[in-house]
């Protein structure tokens, strides 16, 4: 039997069906030739038993009745309906939807009974969408218009048109306004819009209801997660777990919810214990895989991603995880491997043009201008096809101008660059255009970017100040900071480009009192941490206080060039040689083109007497041209004096 949502009652009764026989005899439709008035007669009496029989609990009797009066006035729509709304009611889906579509001009009852037929029949969204225009026309029915108006509802809910689906709420609500079914159908439409704030509310309204309460608890949850609230979404989640019983599933969630939320150490807790129930399961293994990225754990996430691998070797995440972790522990040939395979299987399911084509391109693209091979991260850039540029992509494309110097063609290409409304995009491409501006000579409409950017929020004057960053005008960037922070109050990103913008600027004392202050803030701001030890380190002052720095900044971030390059720095500084050698070897693998840790291997290996492998190091600090001031001249200098050295 159908469900009682859809469940219509008969718009004619058997007095109807008497009053209708004598009335319209001889009436057929306009251009239809008519029965002769016996035989309408005798349909419309059959009809008036059959309606007899059905109210009676005699199904089969009363539709093959029905049928025995369609036989006799074929050419009767209002039958044709009739026929169709009496199979609905008795369950008989199929045949009523073939009977009603067969209906050129439907009334409501009709147009109701068919909309939400194939609403509740529906398995894709095409299926949904044909569905929708007889919902429309159905509302005035009587009485199915409010459950088609329900059904209407929950059908551009599924079809993800959450503003359209709260107009034609509005109605329903206001009849019914503590109906926890429409509280949950109204935060679901909300949620679809964005607005988080509003669609909690109703789904906290809807699970005081006990029978709504866990599926609005998880709505709940989802909404905290999409408005970025994930250590109240992690909360709220364990306490339902606790409450209602957890499965491993939920408790793979949890542990997601929690790595979102910061809480690492508690998700791997509860991933362990995921994974104590049973070893393979896979979202588990993923999201562990990640944390241990995460933390450094290079070789334990490694193996976690080819225990996943090696069940089902053609897992895209998987895979795409361990080809991220390789290309950021710099093992690239490794990793391009595994991209082309990836590639080749979404060739081969035509995929190249979706998500999974351009996620497996970005990741190309972005391998190949690590390796600073622009010229072959081209192809892949331009396999990177989305109506809307995303902002990586559009970072990507970036870095491909920025590493080609080709700041004209990169300023028209980043303003022609079609990109949606995400901020993070706006600001982005702002960004590079004031960059490629400057950098080819048009200072003036670059300055104006910059200073719009300067008088936005705090992440578009980050942006802004990353501009005059690259650009060496670091005196710029210490004034626009502090007029940020005096406008905005603390900021630690702003701080921090201060910090650096005073010590690049030869404001030493400054540089180091900001860098102070945000350590004393948080303790664990390993750039900070970084950053101020290099200093020391660099000039040879605070050595010990460095090296504790610097150790610190390296457990936080154990896989970043930079950090690993400041401690062997560090280390050389102190006369400890084979320690400063263990770092700066792991920091020139990870960053072969810089040309500070190309310069510091250099000295590493004259001070071990080896010139040869010092004047190499040089000229490649050179060719990785050096962004310091002075620092060409300076590493020009030593390469003279290792090459002579090394000719005696």
């Amino acid at each position: 039997m159908m469900r009682p949502e859809v469940r219509v009652r008969r718009s004619l009764n058997v007095i109807g069906v008497v009053v209708l026989a004598a009335s319209c005899a001889t009436v057929g439709p306009a251009g239809v030739p008519s029965p002769d008035g016996g035989a309408r007669a005798d349909a419309l009496a059959l009809v008036g038993e059959a309606e007899m029989r059905l109210a009676s609990g005699d199904v089969a009797e009363g539709l093959k009745l029905f049928r025995r009066a369609a036989a006799l006035d074929p050419a009767s729509d209002e039958l044709k309906e009739e026929f169709g709304l009496a199979l609905a009611d008795a369950g008989v889906t199929d045949e009523a939807v073939r009977e009603l579509r067969a209906v050129p001009h439907l009334g409501a009852s009709g147009e109701a009974t068919l909309g939400m037929l194939l609403a509740q029949d529906a398995q894709t969204p095409a299926d949904l969408e044909a569905a929708l225009p007889h919902l429309e026309k159905g509302l005035a029915a009587v009485p199915q218009g409010g459950q088609a108006r329900l059904l209407l509802v929950q059908s551009l809910v599924r079809l993800s048109r959450g503003a359209e689906a709260w107009t034609q709420l509005q109605g329903l609500l206001d009849d019914h306004p503590d109906d926890p079914r429409l509280l949950l159908i109204a935060g679901e439409s909300l949620r679809q819009q964005g607005k988080f704030d509003e669609a909690a509310a109703y789904f906290k309204r809807a699970a005081a209801t006990p029978d709504m309460r866990q599926r609005a608890t998880l709505e709940l949850v989802e909404t905290l997660a999409d408005a970025g609230k994930f250590k109240e979404a992690a909360q709220l989640f364990g306490d339902f777990l606790n409450k209602e019983g957890a499965t491993l599933a939920g408790l793979t969630r949890w542990a997601t919810l929690l790595a979102r939320a910061g809480d690492r150490t508690k998700a791997r807790e509860v991933l362990d214990k995921v994974l104590a129930g049973d070893p393979a399961q896979r979202d588990a293994l993923l999201l562990k895989a990640l944390i241990e990225a995460g933390d450094g754990h290079v070789d334990a996430a490694e193996q976690l991603y080819r225990k996943v691998l090696a069940a089902h070797p053609d897992d895209p995440d998987a895979a795409l995880g361990l080809a991220r972790l390789l290309i950021d522990v710099r093992r690239l040939d490794e990793a391009r491997t595994l991209l082309d395979g990836i590639w080749k299987r979404v060739e081969g399911a035509k995929a190249e043009k979706g998500d999974a084509g351009n996620e497996v391109a970005q990741e190309r693209a972005a391998l190949e201008l690590l390796d600073h091979k622009a010229e072959a991260a081209l192809p892949w850039l331009q396999r990177c096809q989305a109506d809307v540029m995303p902002r990586r992509t559009l970072a990507l494309w970036g870095e491909y101008y920025r590493q080609r110097e080709a700041f004209n063609d990169g300023a028209a290409f980043v303003r022609d660059a079609k990109i949606g409304d995400e901020a993070e995009a706006v600001r982005l491409r702002s960004a590079l255009l004031a960059e490629f501006l400057i950098s080819s000579g048009d200072a003036a409409k670059g300055e104006q970017i910059v200073k719009e950017l300067a008088a936005g929020g705090a992440d578009d004057v980050t942006a802004g100040l990353g501009v005059l960053e690259r650009e060496k005008r670091y005196r710029e960037a210490v004034d626009d900071a502090r007029a940020a922070i005096a406008r905005l109050g603390p900021q630690p990103a702003i701080h921090f480009a201060l910090a650096a913008a005073l010590e690049r600027s030869g404001a030493w004392d400054e540089a180091v009192k900001e860098f102070r202050a945000l350590i004393a803030k948080d303790p664990e701001n390993a750039a900070s941490l970084n950053y101020l030890g290099y200093m020391f380190a660099d000039h040879g002052v605070n050595l010990p206080e460095a090296k504790e720095m610097l150790t610190k900044a390296v457990g936080i971030d154990p896989t970043s060039g930079a950090y690993l390059d400041s401690l062997g720095w560090v280390y050389y500084r102190l006369g400890e040689v084979d320690r400063a050698e263990k770092y700066l070897t792991e920091a020139l693998r990870l960053e072969p083109f810089d040309a500070t840790v190309q310069e510091h291997v250099g000295d590493l290996l004259r001070a071990r007497g080896e010139a040869v492998k010092a004047a190499a190091a040089y000229r490649q600090a050179l060719a990785n041209k050096p962004e310091e001031e002075g620092q060409k001249e300076r590493i020009e200098k030593k390469l003279a004096e290792v090459a002579g050295g090394a000719a005696r």
